[in-house]
């Protein structure tokens, strides 16, 4: 099961398996293409070679990852990429997605 979670953590820290668009089964996830597709965040990680932000040494400051539209769409879903990263880094994805799954947070 957690191994299957970690599946849905896309590139930036935020959980698939909570997007309408995902669970209506419009979306794929972001890790099979799905999302936004010139999500620049993406883009980084594919061209680093980066399972998440979380394996960036500069996640905490990145212009690509905290933007004024990801900051609103934050605020609006209530979603913390920041702290998601944190705990991807601090746990490990698959650990980090269990819990968010168990939690009910992501």
């Amino acid at each position: 099961m957690a191994e299957e979670s970690a599946t849905l953590v896309a590139y930036c820290g935020l959980f698939c398996g909570t997007c309408g668009a995902y669970r209506r089964g419009r979306c794929v996830g972001c890790l099979e293409g799905g999302g936004y597709s010139s999500c620049r965040v993406r883009a980084c990680c594919v061209v680093k070679e980066y399972r998440t932000c979380a394996d960036c040494d500069e996640y905490l400051d990145c212009k690509k990852l905290y933007n004024f539209i990801s900051r609103i769409y934050g605020l609006v879903l209530r979603t913390d990429r920041r702290g998601n990263l944190r705990g991807i880094r601090v746990d490990g994805i698959e650990e980090w997605a269990a819990k968010a799954v168990a939690l009910g947070r992501y």
